[in-house]
């Protein structure tokens, strides 16, 4: 069968490979026959091709790591996230956008004509478009060190979870169409709650019973780690080779509700 998706003999970066949709990316990607070099805090699990220890929180930990890089990616997925408490915000919002924007912007250079990036954000995001003012000044503050500056700063307004998956939004927007003369595209992905490791997270922080009634797939249940990787690799494959600057909502007509009016806005 012809190569649709055309990662044969790529080479890519994935972050947060030791668990979740992270884990289940890189896999899909070793069997799609890429190159696969992975980042974690933890132990990676799949065969890839290269596992380093990266910690997205600190600037030297993610230089470290892109010195040991491939000098062409083809693609990255950033896929690594905090879920906010027992997390502090600064250390959320430091992994979830500042540490990924400092990672992205440190393998564009890179990333030749057709290479793809890909983030995974989520339907929490949804609401940045209200919250534009704060997201603007945080992905204005420049590297990495400026963005932990501002967040340490405006500990009010750089709220953890919500505000930094609203920042990988606005972020991927704004660089696609920058990015877009280069002919290398960026893209996210909002997820429905999926069963991951950090799920229980999130049902200790509102309760299982809310996430499940109100933020839920309208399917009624959490969707896989796989459903939601293989259309984060789609975003990044030959495929979809002409869309860029695009927030995927993975979530079964979640918000599609939530625009026919079927439900509330709640973020």
């Amino acid at each position: 069968m012809h190569d649709v998706l055309g990662y044969a003999g790529t080479r890519v970066v994935v972050t947060g490979a030791a668990s979740g949709m992270g884990e289940a990316a890189a896999r899909l990607l070793v069997e799609l026959g890429a190159e696969v070099h992975a980042l974690d805090v933890r132990p990676v699990k799949v065969g890839v091709a290269q596992a380093l220890l990266a910690n997205l929180a600190e600037q030297g930990s993610i230089d470290a790591a892109v010195s040991q890089l491939p000098q062409r990616v083809d693609a990255l997925f950033n896929c690594a996230g905090l879920p906010g408490p027992p997390f502090s915000n600064l250390e959320t919002v430091l992994v979830n956008f500042v540490g990924l924007r400092h990672l992205t912007e440190s393998v564009l250079p890179r990333i030749p004509e057709g290479g793809a990036v890909a983030s995974i954000t989520s339907v929490a995001g949804m609401g940045w478009r209200k919250n534009l003012d704060a997201v603007k000044a945080l992905v204005a503050a420049g590297g990495f060190e400026g963005g932990k500056a501002w967040c340490e700063a405006n500990p009010e307004k750089a709220g953890g979870y919500l505000f930094s998956k609203q920042c990988i939004i606005y972020y991927t927007k704004l660089r696609a169409a920058e990015l877009a003369s280069r002919q290398v595209r960026m893209n996210c992905l909002s997820p429905a709650p999926t069963a991951t490791p950090m799920l229980p997270a999130f049902h200790g922080q509102v309760g299982k019973q809310v996430i499940d009634q109100h933020f839920q797939a309208p399917v009624g249940r959490d969707a896989t780690p796989e459903e939601m990787a293989e259309p984060l690799v789609f975003l990044n494959s030959r495929m979809a080779r002409f869309v860029s600057g695009q927030n995927l909502f993975v979530d079964y007509a979640y918000e599609a509700m939530i625009d026919a009016g079927l439900r509330p806005a709640l973020l």
